[in-house]
């Protein structure tokens, strides 16, 4: 991404600093097609399985965003404006600022990344609001096809932290503490200083310790992270504990990547989720694939979270038992991008997954866009 070099600002008096801002952006926009199953079954093994879809929905992975049905049409898919600003402190010391405006529309600018990193001798100091990448289809696993968040893996949410990290050799090692926001059928703006977790319990989800350590090793890049949740809420489907790996390597002549995940509840089940992607260069184009797997298991909270939706005697009346959230899903997609130049590109992409097994179908979306940055 080219930045276009806006201000400097003067060296201080006896001072080796000077600021630099710069404003970046991209913009992808093109056409998207996408038929997202209803429940299976039909009268009351209808009602069951929607009312348990939108359970797992809610826990685990839905709709990719997409309405149920079919559908279809033009639109923007991203489109993002990013100040950063860049000053040496001197001594060792340099700060960077980024603030980011996302969904930039005729209508309105709604949230976006803002960061404030203090980098020292000793390490870096972050203080964010952001929404993270979904950890295996986004991350350092993710090398190719289109993310599985919200589709097989649970969906991203926005959230404040304030983090350390420094580097020995090839390693680093980081820990965070995160607040994190609404579930992603709320509203994402109540994140914001003293309104995070630590504040009104229906303003935002639970506090959130990260330790990892990551291995930046020439060709390969490795990842180990553990997550240690404060058990904020007093429902069965809380997360307790997260611990994930994953990993890259460029080979030359593809990149292949994995990444695997394990998530224990206070209600005792536990969600694993594992990936696996690859991408090949052929010139101007990239081909890229992934294939992601989850499981639920030893879930109790179908029965409790639809009696907590609509009532016990409904949930009764259905036949919902505690444990029907047991079960796998899965999903993969394709993906082929071609560069017209370093900052604009052509891409197509197919996704096909299930998010629970109470769907009558499998979902599907296919998307082809015309992305360029600046």
């Amino acid at each position: 991404m080219k930045k276009t070099l806006i201000a400097l600002a003067a060296l201080a008096a006896g001072s080796a600093s000077f600021a630099q801002i710069s404003i970046t952006g991209s913009i992808i926009t093109g056409y998207k097609a996408s038929s997202v199953s209803a429940a299976a079954g039909s009268g009351l093994a209808l009602l069951k399985n929607g009312a348990l879809a939108s359970v797992a929905d809610t826990f685990v992975g839905g709709s990719g965003g997409n309405p149920t049905g079919d559908a279809s049409g033009l639109g923007v898919d991203t489109s993002t404006l990013t100040f950063a600003a860049s000053e040496d402190l001197g001594g060792g010391m340099k700060v960077d600022a980024s603030m980011n405006f996302d969904t930039v529309t005729r209508k309105e600018v709604v949230g976006g990344d803002t960061s404030l990193k203090l980098t020292t001798g000793i390490g870096r100091f972050t203080l964010q609001t952001y929404k993270p990448v979904d950890y295996l289809s986004g991350g350092i696993s993710g090398v190719g096809g289109a993310g599985l968040d919200d589709r097989v893996f649970s969906a991203r949410t926005s959230k404040d932290s304030a983090g350390f990290d420094t580097k020995f050799g090839p390693v680093v090692l980081s820990y965070a503490h995160f607040e994190a926001g609404p579930s992603k059928k709320s509203p994402t703006n109540l994140l914001g200083l003293g309104v995070g977790a630590a504040g009104d319990a229906s303003a935002g989800g639970q506090r959130i310790n990260s330790y990892a350590l990551t291995y930046l090793g020439g060709e390969l890049v490795a990842n180990l992270n553990y997550l240690q949740y404060d058990g904020r809420g007093d429902t069965d489907s809380t997360y307790k504990d997260v611990i994930r790996t994953s990993a890259s390597y460029n080979a030359g002549f593809a990149k292949f990547g994995a990444g695997y995940s394990r998530t224990t509840t206070l209600g005792g089940a536990t969600v694993t989720d594992s990936l696996v992607a690859a991408s090949v260069p052929a010139g101007n184009w990239t081909f890229g694939a992934n294939y992601g797997i989850g499981n639920v298991e030893g879930s109790t909270i179908a029965f409790n979270a639809v009696a907590a939706a609509k009532n016990a005697a409904t949930a009764s009346a259905l036949g919902i038992q505690a444990t029907d959230l047991d079960g796998s899903r899965n999903g993969y997609s394709l993906t082929a991008a071609y560069a017209l130049s370093k900052r604009t590109s052509v891409t197509a992409s197919y996704v096909n997954w299930l998010s629970s097994p109470f769907a009558a179908n499998r979902n599907t979306e296919a998307t082809l866009f015309l992305a360029h940055s600046f």
